[in-house]
């Protein structure tokens, strides 16, 4: 076990339930969180739900989860919006998570899934902060 290496390509097609997966999360664990980062960026194309399930086993740093999250929301598919709310939002805690993604620019399209699938909580979140700034500054914000 100790010799084991997988790359995304063995990984692509997995689920998360199988009794090799428990070595793929023990391998990636074992990595330098670093390396834990870039092996999920290369998986995210491939398999972006197996990639969340790892996540959840990576155990990272917040900062690290959240600048994961952040970059899957640039450079992924609308389409992993509801696997993203799923296996981050418990990672990051509600508030943050939502915070994160009304902060970020968003395409149209991951922008509406996301507040399909989150039920309204993007735009909520979105118009509290709006007010905040409304009620600091006295002006709309930009």
């Amino acid at each position: 076990m100790d010799d084991t290496h997988f790359t995304p390509e063995q990984l692509a097609n997995r689920t998360g339930t199988a009794e090799a997966d428990k070595q793929a999360r023990k391998w990636l664990l074992s990595l330098p969180t670093p390396e834990r980062i870039d092996f999920l960026k290369r998986l995210w194309p491939l398999n972006f739900r197996y990639t969340l399930v790892l996540l959840q086993a990576a155990q990272l740093p917040r900062q690290d989860n959240e600048q994961l999250f952040r970059h899957w929301l640039h450079t992924g598919h609308h389409n992993a919006v509801q696997e993203l709310i799923k296996r981050v939002q418990p990672l990051l805690g509600d508030t943050r998570f939502w915070r994160i993604a009304s902060q970020e620019t968003l395409t149209a399209p991951m922008r509406d899934f996301l507040n399909y699938h989150g039920r309204g909580r993007l735009e909520q979140v979105e118009e509290s902060e709006s007010l905040n700034v409304l009620q600091q500054t006295g002006s709309p914000p930009l």
